[in-house]
């Protein structure tokens, strides 16, 4: 079996996503203490107001040889804040994309092999042809009708585990919920830039993988993780400031990407209890 070996390669991915994340969010807090710094030491003839670079961009035309040059606009001080801190959030997104990825590959394997272990977990897919098959391979990315890879081995494992089903959404820890909205985010942040054009559309499509959960607080807990931006929603996860108790005293944060690298990993843990407890109970009747 499997499973262990893969969780601990789990483990170690997200892990080091989450250092990538620590080391960034120290390089990008010292390079807006830089701009700032920067821009009180300019001399007083300088229009402080204006100043700031601007960049070039050049390309080519195939045909003629032709060289156009654009020229973006002048960086003030508040607009080289923006762009670092969009810099920060762009690879803070990325790195949720990949720790997501590490999750899909994950569950991916491991359902696989409950496959070729004959487990009472795996559902045999539509149009499936391998028939006594030892081959891993044979049972990757399964298909059925309007769902693939990781939906169809998470409600496999919600129909067929009593333990997924019971861990799974407990009142206040709502993995099934979180772990949909990390994955539409990933959808968002590869394919539209990190942008939702269209948020009662992204939320049918949050609703229809939650079949039979209830949405009460869904629409607010999705409309935290979005700010407005360039005339769209962005996908935030960024760090916040806590507001109440000691935590506020002392200007502590919430750390938004620590906490959806946990429900990656915790997922994974219960994905990976479900399996080995129905191992053990396969073991037994053999």
């Amino acid at each position: 079996m499997i499973v262990q070996d893969e969780f601990q390669k789990l483990l170690e991915k997200i892990t080091n996503t989450d250092v990538y994340k620590r080391v960034s969010t120290d390089i990008f807090h010292e390079q807006e203490k830089k701009l700032i710094q920067h821009h009180k030491q300019l001399p007083d003839w300088v229009g402080k107001e204006d100043h700031g670079p601007c960049y070039f961009v050049r390309y080519t035309s195939p045909s003629t040889s032709e060289e156009v040059t654009i020229k973006t606009k002048t960086y003030k001080l508040q607009d080289q804040i923006e762009l670092n801190t969009l810099h920060k959030l762009k690879t803070y997104q990325w790195l949720l994309a990949e720790a997501y990825e590490a999750f899909e590959d994950f569950i991916e394997i491991v359902y696989a092999d409950c496959g070729v272990r004959g487990s009472n977990l795996w559902v045999r897919p539509d149009d499936w042809r391998h028939e006594g098959s030892t081959n891993l391979s044979d049972y990757l990315k399964p298909r059925k009708k309007g769902s693939s890879t990781p939906y169809i081995q998470l409600s496999a494992l919600r129909e067929r585990s009593t333990h997924f089903r019971e861990h799974e959404a407990k009142e206040g820890n709502n993995y099934r919920v979180v772990f949909v909205l990390i994955e539409k985010f990933r959808h968002l942040i590869v394919h539209q830039g990190g942008y939702c054009f269209g948020f009662n559309t992204l939320m049918k499509k949050i609703q229809r993988e939650l079949v039979g959960v209830s949405f009460e607080g869904v629409r607010s807990y999705v409309k935290s993780y979005l700010i407005p931006h360039r005339e769209a929603l962005l996908v935030d996860l960024l760090e916040f400031p806590v507001e109440d108790g000691p935590g506020a005293v002392i200007g502590a944060y919430h750390d938004t990407m620590q906490s959806l690298f946990n429900t990656l990993i915790e997922y994974a843990v219960l994905v990976k209890e479900s399996i080995e407890l129905d191992n053990a109970e396969l073991q037994l009747t053999h």
